[in-house]
């Protein structure tokens, strides 16, 4: 499966990693700290044999990209085993949701997963996974001590792939000017041929 997903500036990283690290410390379960999954907001979740075309349409989309302001209000979950922070469905999310759509929509031999379609998608930031029912309470119990409402900016845009995660290309940007500041496409591909 592939992702394309949002991330964050310095400060929202380290507030969502730190929830991320507190619920992995408390619970015990350290599945996302073992996937080095950074906090992210994924966009779309679809399969395809077609990886080449993925990225050259992921760099399509990427060229659209905008930083924009996300604000998170509470805490969700998705039975039975995944907490989640949940940010406000702004007009901003909406857009890049379903700009994400209509460029992965072009690939050929393409499967878009149900939840990440038009109006079913829920935007989210998952900081606890495959939690037992008791890990999940005691999550629930760091997120109760913890949580308060923030906001953050996206400043990045990233195809990766999952099981284990990895990133194919990351793009970042300066949130004053919109500008394109580091694209990590080659820094990934010569890690790549590294391994």
């Amino acid at each position: 499966m592939y992702l394309i997903s949002l991330y964050f500036d310095d400060v929202t990283n380290e507030r969502i990693q730190s929830y991320m690290n507190q619920i992995a410390k408390r619970t015990g379960n350290d599945v996302m700290l073992a996937g080095k999954v950074p906090p992210h907001i994924t966009l779309s979740a679809f399969e395809t044999t077609q990886e080449s075309e993925a990225v050259v349409v992921f760099e399509d989309l990427a060229k659209e990209f905008i930083c924009g302001e996300i604000m998170w209000c509470s805490v969700g979950i998705f039975f039975p085993h995944t907490i989640y922070l949940l940010p406000v469905m702004n007009h901003y999310l909406f857009q890049m949701s379903e700009q994400a759509y209509q460029y992965i929509s072009q690939i050929r031999q393409v499967k878009i997963h149900q939840r990440y379609q038009p109006f079913s998608w829920i935007p989210h930031s998952t900081i606890g996974k495959q939690l037992s029912q008791t890990e999940l309470k005691e999550a629930f119990v760091v997120m109760q001590e913890q949580f308060g409402m923030f906001r953050g900016t996206a400043v990045g845009i990233g195809l990766a792939k999952t099981n284990p995660y990895t990133d194919i290309c990351r793009v970042w940007y300066d949130p004053v000017t919109g500008k394109c500041i580091q694209n990590d496409k080659k820094a990934m591909q010569e890690r790549k041929q590294w391994k």
